[in-house]
């Protein structure tokens, strides 16, 4: 089916080279505490373009990659605990919907801890299950791959809007974002990523300590590789910042000093970098504070492979993954839709355009 989509599709690019990042220990999010910033002292944040970018599916083909990993992944781990992997399915469904959809650092534990498996099964056993599933993963995200064209246009982009600062707003985590954009060689492209904060689960029994300290381990080494000395922002965001909700926006708009300017996000579903948008818009028009214009640029060509099997397969359990629209919202305002990642630049440049000519008719 790849090379079929490839036909009339933007082609996905081959990956070289593999870098990783820094990890750093977190604490459980309180509704008054800021997350935790790192900021290159170097750089002046107080530009007034921004291009927030969505990574999965909008520059990185991510969806078939998932339901293949994921799917096989939860089977290798199904024969492991001799349990049916529908069970195991619908588990990592729940794992997913407390964390985010990628968040796979503590995903076996949390899965065993649901199955009580302690009962039955050494820990030992469990660790075996974990370190597997971190040796699939491990050789599994090498192979990720971006949409053709993403890494000549983002360099394009720096050399054609010089203020423009591009951002990635993901639901990732961090950790995985971060080598995401090592592995594809786009991390020195972008100025800035903010992504979810990983938490570690609160497991009842003891045993599990010595399971959650190997992942832990696992995540530094992955993180400990990646150098992000160059980012103007790298923000390690709760959960409950994750799209549609808009406090992402608001956060990277608060860093980047924006008392006013254009922010422009770009991502493939309606649902969540289009809603984003649009409760940015209505926090802004209710709050009375300096505005901000906000536009959502969708990348339609990220919705290409909502139907293949094995990602039908895997949205019966995860719900979520059923479809980019849903009956629970309303459809949002798109300034424009896409259908190759290299027609960006042009859209963009109409986009600033138009803002800069309503400021200067203001």
């Amino acid at each position: 089916m790849q090379s079929n989509y490839r036909t009339s599709h933007p082609k996905a690019c081959s990956i070289q080279g593999c870098e990783s990042s820094s990890y750093r220990q977190t604490i459980s999010y309180r509704s008054r505490v800021s997350p935790k910033i790192y900021t290159h002292p170097q750089r002046n944040p107080n530009g007034e373009q921004v291009l927030l970018l969505d990574l999965d599916n909008t520059l990185t083909d991510t969806r078939r990659w998932f339901a293949d990993f994921i799917l096989d992944a939860t089977f290798e781990l199904a024969h492991m605990l001799n349990t049916p992997q529908s069970a195991i399915n619908n588990l990592f469904a729940e794992v997913a919907q407390a964390t985010t959809l990628h968040e796979y650092a503590f995903v076996v534990e949390a899965i065993c801890s649901r199955l009580n498996l302690q009962k039955i099964l050494t820990y030992q056993t469990i660790r075996g299950a974990a370190q597997q599933f971190w040796r699939r993963f491990g050789s599994e995200h090498e192979k990720i791959q971006l949409y053709d064209g993403v890494r000549e246009t983002l360099g394009q982009m720096r050399i054609q809007f010089k203020n423009l600062k591009i951002i990635i707003l993901t639901d990732s985590p961090e950790w995985v974002a971060l080598e995401r954009l090592s592995i594809t060689g786009i991390l020195p492209l972008v100025d800035g990523v903010a992504a979810i904060r990983t938490e570690e689960p609160k497991l009842r029994h003891a045993g599990y300590a010595d399971c959650l300290q190997e992942t832990r381990q696992r995540v530094d080494a992955i993180q400990e590789k990646t150098s992000k000395r160059h980012l103007l922002l790298n923000l390690s965001m709760p959960a409950s910042f994750a799209k549609p909700s808009s406090a992402g926006v608001e956060l990277v708009a608060k860093r980047l000093g924006l008392a006013s300017g254009q922010i422009i996000i770009c991502g493939d579903k309606d649902t969540k970098e289009g809603q984003a948008a649009h409760q940015y818009r209505q926090m802004q028009l209710h709050s009375g504070t300096p505005k901000n214009q906000i536009d959502f640029v969708r990348a339609d060509y990220g919705n290409h492979d909502l139907h293949h099997s094995r990602y039908v397969n895997l949205s019966k359990h995860i719900r979520s993954l059923s479809g980019s629209q849903s009956v629970d919202f309303a459809p949002v305002p798109v300034s424009s839709a896409i259908g190759r990642f290299d027609q960006l630049p042009a859209v963009l440049g109409e986009l600033l355009s138009a803002a800069d000519c309503k400021d200067n008719a203001a």
